[in-house]
């Protein structure tokens, strides 16, 4: 069964990055994916309004610009699972299957 809903994947980690969309995707759900450094691509694939947005940064600025350009997005931030060597928290894949599911209608 095909979930509803678009996921933006920004990321900094090309594997980390085209890995969740890949999966996404595989699940059925419409998914977008752009390197955090392509400024203009990220800005144009928000302007589609994106349900959920899946980040790899704390950086509150980039946070505020996301809120700013796709205000009804909601915004999984999955920096906890990114660093050098073993990360302390693990992906949790089910955080962005929660987020879809959630969406009204």
């Amino acid at each position: 069964m095909a979930r509803q809903g678009t996921v933006l994947v920004i990321f900094s980690h090309d594997l980390l990055g085209q890995g969740l969309a890949a999966r996404l995707e595989g699940l059925g759900v419409e998914t977008c994916a752009v390197r955090s450094s392509d400024k203009p691509a990220a800005r144009q694939a928000l302007s589609d309004h994106p349900d959920v947005v899946v980040v790899e940064t704390t950086d509150q600025k980039c946070l505020a610009g996301i809120r700013r350009l796709s205000p009804l997005s909601r915004i999984v931030d999955i920096s906890d699972s990114v660093g050098p060597g073993y990360p302390e928290h693990a992906l949790r894949f089910d955080i962005i299957l929660d987020a879809l599911a959630d969406l009204p209608g």
